[in-house]
């Protein structure tokens, strides 16, 4: 397992995933790719938009982009605050991709965290998307990390890596 732990915000991943940074005047963007088509991207948007508006442009970018797409509600939490989430199912040339969006807002900044992969490699990496999720936790103001749920994230390979 590696640990991100920068910006105020603290996540863990995979061994052998690529992290990238991208650093803005207003927006703060990691995204770690893993293999196949699996990659988790988490923003930290300083403008502080409001988590609906968030969500509604990200589905927006994806039903210009697929002909066929279901929407699922979700109300899992990131750093344990409440959430604007959905789950989407994309269908593009008979293949389908599942996706998750996320948002939420601190004090700071808002939080967008979002993944994406395929349909056939969900079960071998999906597991391991969710649990950057679960694993995402913030540091306010006041020196307070948010603590989500305990995790062995290493457990979710057996040990292997």
């Amino acid at each position: 397992m590696q640990v991100y732990e920068a910006h105020g915000v603290r996540f863990e991943y995979p061994d052998g995933w690529e992290l990238s940074v991208d650093d803005s005047d207003d927006q703060i963007a990691v995204t770690v790719e893993g293999p196949g088509t699996a990659f988790w991207t988490m923003s930290l948007i300083s403008e502080r938009p409001p988590a609906e508006e968030i969500i509604g442009s990200a589905l927006q970018c994806f039903e210009d982009e697929y002909g066929e797409i279901d929407v699922y509600e979700s109300d899992e939490r990131i750093c344990l605050l409440p959430t604007v989430g959905l789950n989407l199912d994309l269908i593009s040339l008979d293949i389908v991709s599942k996706v998750a969006l996320r948002a939420c807002e601190t004090d700071e900044f808002s939080i967008f965290s979002m993944f994406q992969i395929s349909e056939v490699e969900f079960d071998e990496f999906g597991a391991a998307l969710q649990a950057m999720n679960a694993s995402l936790t913030w540091d306010a103001d006041d020196g307070d990390v948010s603590d989500g749920d305990p995790f062995e994230f290493d457990n979710l390979f057996g040990g292997q890596e």
